[in-house]
């Protein structure tokens, strides 16, 4: 976890290139048709930048399976359409 110092009042986060990890605790895997999904919070999503469409990727990476959510900026999404 990223260590945070306090300097002239304000609070600042080290730039050791630590990861900042949000945990949105165990959410339940629902089945849809053939599909899973998996539900996170709307607030969450808008405040990374996600409104309508993300890339999904499985990172692997020293053993540890992670699946990665990438925001698509609006341009992208109206050239790939």
């Amino acid at each position: 976890m990223p260590k945070l110092k306090k300097i002239n009042g304000k609070i600042h986060q080290n730039r050791n290139h630590e990861p900042m990890i949000t945990d949105f605790g165990t959410r339940k895997i629902s089945q849809q048709n053939f599909s899973k999904i998996v539900a996170l919070p709307r607030m969450a999503l808008e405040n990374c930048g996600i409104t309508s469409q993300v890339n999904v990727k499985l990172v692997q990476f020293k053993g540890e399976k992670m699946i990665q959510l990438t925001p698509i900026k609006e341009k992208e999404v109206k050239v790939n359409e």
